[in-house]
C-alpha cells in the first residue's frame, strides 16, 4: 500500500508545472479500514467567490486513494477523485489557520470493501478538514481532516464510507 502511494506521489511530482501543491495523507474509518491518498491540488483558479461567503479561495484538488480492509489485507478498494475545495483564512498571519470544504466526485475500481456495499462506482466526495501552515520559513501544511464518500441514494444500498485523515501539503 506505502509503495502505491509513494509511486503516486513520483509521478505526481514530475508533473509539478501543473499543480501548485502535492498532499500525501494517511486515512483510517471505523469500520477498520485504513488507507492512502495522494494528489495534487491547483490553487491558482481564477475564480472570486461572493462576500457573502466570506471570500474563499478555490482550488481543484486531483488525488487517487487506496484503502484496504485491516482484517484482510487482500480486501481492497481504489478511487480517483477530482473535487473543488473552498479555503477559508480563520486565523493567523504568519502561520494560518484555514477551514476548508468540498464536494466532489469520485470513481471506484469496486462497489464493496469489507461489510460495506456501495452500488454504484460514482460517489460523491464530501469534506471538511482544519490545514495548519506550521512554519513562517515554509509554506508546507498539515492537515486533519473527515470525508464521506456516498452515492447521494441513487442506487441502494448506499452504504457509503468515512473517513479522518491527517496530510502533509507540500506547496511548489
Amino acid at each position: 500500500m506505502w509503495l502505491r502511494a509513494s509511486l503516486v506521489v513520483l509521478i505526481i511530482s514530475s508533473f509539478s508545472s501543473f499543480a501548485d501543491e502535492v498532499h500525501v495523507a494517511g486515512a483510517y474509518s471505523t469500520d477498520q479500514l485504513r488507507g492512502v491518498r495522494a494528489g495534487y491540488r491547483i490553487t491558482n483558479l481564477p475564480i472570486e467567490m461572493p462576500t457573502w461567503l466570506g471570500s474563499p479561495d478555490v482550488h481543484l484538488e486531483v488525488a487517487l486513494n487506496h484503502w484496504q480492509n485491516s482484517d484482510n489485507t487482500a480486501d481492497n478498494i481504489t478511487a480517483f477523485t477530482i473535487s473543488p475545495v473552498f479555503s477559508w483564512q480563520i486565523a493567523g498571519t504568519q502561520r494560518p489557520l484555514y477551514v476548508e470544504a468540498g464536494i466532489g466526485g469520485s470513481y471506484f475500481d469496486k462497489t464493496q470493501i469489507a461489510n460495506r456495499r456501495l452500488s454504484t462506482q460514482f460517489q460523491f466526495e464530501d469534506r471538511v478538514s482544519l490545514s495548519w501552515q506550521y512554519s513562517q520559513s515554509s509554506e508546507a501544511r498539515v492537515a486533519l481532516g473527515y470525508t464521506h464518500y456516498s452515492n447521494a441514494d441513487i442506487k441502494r444500498p448506499n452504504d457509503g464510507l468515512d473517513f479522518l485523515w491527517m496530510s502533509w501539503v507540500l506547496p511548489f
